[in-house]
């Protein structure tokens, strides 16, 4: 077993929390097949938390997917919680908070499931890394979130949304952490697994003179690609092989920029190191910075086509300015004009113990820009094929993530007959389009462009995936840019049978923890949902 270096690269560091900081958090290391258990304590004095693991599927064990309000109770400062966790899959993942912003203050870490296909193909032996790349602040979220700027039309907007970095957040000190260092054996290979842990900046990563192989997305290999340069979204994980083939008296540095989301790649903000075209190995036959680039380059290691679908759920997202400064919220971020507001209680512990989510849904409420606010819930019937058509109306790319599954990417595009917003408007003109004239039919089997869970949707173009709901449980879909999940661009995926979790999930054990209107817990009748032995293969 290669032992595991984790490092830390960070784009402009400063921490807000305390003066000597864990971060990241430990790495936790498991194989498949074992059964984790994780004791935390809250020790944050004044936030409560939860931990949440990141592409760990949870099969039939939604509970352990740890998101504040969707399958457990928030943990309070001083408060302990164990988590119980069965091991399926194998690869690079990593954990962070899912309660506020906490994860882009540093609540986070890596987790490695060893015996994956990849160190059986290729000979990298102890040279095994990880890489954690994030955007760290020289404000707490919480003064990010309120802070504005005025954009070209004289209006506020929330200074997260750029292109106030630079003079924001603080200069760059080239001198705020030691210098890593990585032994690359002459004729050997390394392996580095890149973890996306930013909370705002889709990254570039290459190393002088060096080619990089991808051989895995998100923990699923894909057909090896070399390139001098690689794109990392929010949240996704890249597994890289790199020969070590240079002249080895020198050197090599390791180089990571950001690539500004809100604004071209050409025109990112604040000072990032060029790639120098004499340094390269060969110039790139491929577009790394093809903004279609994750979908028609990494490629599943084997041809795979996606089934049929019984429907398709169209979820289009977009932000809504509101100019009434000092009165509301500077923006309303919605998907279908649906701003996601947390249930009362747990959709988990609502539908276990009460058969329904009637009682715990948000009550609806009138949003301030034409939108409304309510806990959104798409349902799912178990054992169905879907195809879901994300359209990103908005200027700037956004990075998803779906809990609980890795989806199949069918087709990708850009939005058709999409007019800009006018300095009056609150959002963008939008004119009909119909997608099946683009799109194939449902009932058509379609070749997977590519396989993952943390995915992105670039400005003003549309992506669609297809997968079984055969996991069930409430997972929740989500931005992973901290800056617009909590200002509602999120919804849920439940799946259910007949609107019911009953005989489908592991049970919650009587010390699972309740808020919200219940107080304890209490079954409607003595039978349990399912054995805890019960597993399905997704």
């Amino acid at each position: 077993m290669a032992v595991v270096e984790s490092v830390v690269i960070i784009h402009d560091a400063k921490s807000s929390w305390d003066v000597d900081p864990p971060f990241p958090g430990p790495l936790i290391r498991a194989m498949f097949a074992d059964r984790v258990r994780i004791r935390i304590t809250n020790m944050l004095r004044d936030q409560s938390t939860a931990i949440h693991f990141h592409d760990l599927h949870m099969i039939n064990n939604p509970r352990a997917d740890d998101t504040a309000h969707i399958t457990q109770c928030p943990i309070h400062p001083y408060e302990k919680f164990i988590y119980e966790l069965n091991i399926t899959q194998t690869g690079i993942f990593w954990y962070h908070s899912h309660n506020a912003q906490q994860y882009a203050d540093g609540l986070i870490g890596p987790i490695i499931l060893d015996h994956d296909i990849l160190e059986q193909r290729y000979d990298y032996g102890s040279h095994d890394y990880v890489i954690i790349l994030q955007d760290w602040y020289h404000e707490t979220w919480s003064d990010i979130m309120t802070a504005t700027w005025k954009d070209n039309c004289g209006h506020e907007q929330p200074v997260q949304c750029i292109p106030l970095r630079a003079s924001f957040f603080g200069s760059c000190k080239s001198e705020a952490h030691p210098i890593d260092e990585f032994l690359c054996s002459p004729e050997k290979s390394i392996r580095l697994r890149l973890i996306n842990a930013a909370s705002g900046i889709p990254f570039r990563f290459w190393i002088d003179q060096h080619n990089l192989t991808i051989v895995a997305r998100d923990s699923i290999e894909i057909a090896s690609i070399s390139m001098s340069l690689v794109h990392i979204a929010f949240g996704q994980r890249l597994d890289l092989i790199v020969d070590c083939n240079q002249d080895l008296s020198v050197n090599y540095t390791i180089f990571v920029a950001s690539r500004n989301s809100y604004q071209p790649s050409l025109n990112n903000i604040g000072a990032t190191p060029p790639i120098n075209k004499s340094h390269s190995i060969e110039h790139d036959k491929l577009d790394s910075n093809d903004l279609f680039f994750e979908y028609k380059y990494l490629k599943p290691f084997k041809p795979r086509v996606a089934p049929a679908a019984i429907r398709r759920i169209t979820l289009a997202s977009e932000v809504r300015w509101n100019n009434r400064t000092g009165i509301d919220a500077l923006e309303e971020w919605s998907v279908n004009g649906i701003t996601f507001e947390p249930p009362n209680e747990p959709l988990l512990l609502a539908n276990v113990f009460d058969g329904t989510f009637k009682h715990c849904v948000a009550y609806q409420r009138a949003g301030r820009v034409n939108n409304k606010h309510v806990t959104h819930i798409q349902h799912l019937e178990y054992g169905q094929t879907y195809e879901v058509l994300m359209i990103n109306y908005d200027s700037q790319l956004h990075p998803w993530h779906l809990h609980g599954y890795s989806v199949e990417f069918t087709a990708v595009g850009k939005i058709p007959n999409l007019k800009s917003a006018k300095c009056n408007q609150t959002q963008k003109d939008v004119r009909p389009f119909n997608y099946n004239t683009v799109l194939l039919p449902l009932n058509s089997t379609l070749p997977v462009l590519s396989v993952g869970d943390s995915f992105t949707v670039p400005s003003e173009s549309y992506v669609v995936f297809r997968f079984t709901a055969n996991n069930p449980g409430p997972w929740f879909l989500h931005c992973h840019m901290e800056w617009h999940i909590w200002p509602g661009m999120a919804l849920v995926f439940s799946v259910e049978r007949n609107g019911r979790y009953d005989g489908l999930i592991q049970s919650p054990t009587t010390s699972f923890s309740t808020c919200g209107r219940r107080t304890k817990i209490s079954y409607q009748s003595s039978r349990l949902l399912l054995s805890n032995s019960h597993k399905t293969e997704l």
